[in-house]
């Protein structure tokens, strides 16, 4: 019987598109390409989300590596927070969840100044029984530790747990740790699978 439902955030209760976000910026074709691959496809990205380093660190070395794309850089990070916005359909599933009696928690490779930015704005948070977010513990998905240390904080089974992601990657290991899982693709899917697993 599942008990315990863990939701990612990315992609699945908030929405994180880097291309779209850079078109409002103005910034399309060759440049827009050029400045997803440098900033939100590197190793600094990672390193953000395991909170080993700043962002401001992050900005100084990609504007380093890319000298002609300075000012562009810092345009793009001054408030990309702004990207992250509400999944609305998702967030209807996610009310319905929390008016049963499931514990609900949070996973999810976040940076820490996004994750201030996010759960200061949206009110769906106070949904949540608990979270661990990748900064604060210098851990990541789909590292097999992260999962562990969820499963240990909350003192959850894992054959209890359900876990629910948009990476494939991140989704393997929760397997790997006995946790059930459902790989997200839009929230129509989701909510089929959800009847499954909870016997609607």
């Amino acid at each position: 019987m599942i008990r315990n439902i863990i939701f990612d955030l990315g992609n699945v209760l908030l929405n994180f598109e880097p291309e779209s976000y850079l078109n409002k910026l103005g910034y399309n074709g060759e440049i827009e390409a050029q400045l997803r691959a440098e900033i939100f496809e590197t190793e600094e990205w990672l390193l953000l989300d395991r909170g080993t380093i700043t962002q401001e660190q992050a900005v100084k070395k990609w504007q380093q590596r890319n000298p002609e794309l300075k000012d562009e850089i810092a345009a793009v990070m001054a408030e990309w927070e702004k990207m992250l916005t509400l999944k609305e359909d998702s967030l209807e599933i996610l009310k319905k969840l929390a008016d049963r009696d499931f514990n609900l928690y949070i996973l999810s490779n976040f940076h820490q100044k996004a994750f201030e930015y996010v759960s200061s704005k949206y009110e769906f948070f106070n949904y949540f029984d608990g979270q661990v977010i990748s900064a604060d513990i210098g851990m990541i998905k789909p590292e097999l530790e992260i999962y562990e240390h969820l499963l240990d904080k909350f003192n959850l089974k894992a054959e209890e747990t359900l876990f629910i992601d948009d990476s494939k990657a991140n989704i393997k290991a929760a397997l790997k740790k006995g946790i059930r899982v459902i790989h997200f693709k839009d929230a129509a899917s989701l909510e089929e699978e959800l009847k499954l697993y909870l016997r609607e």
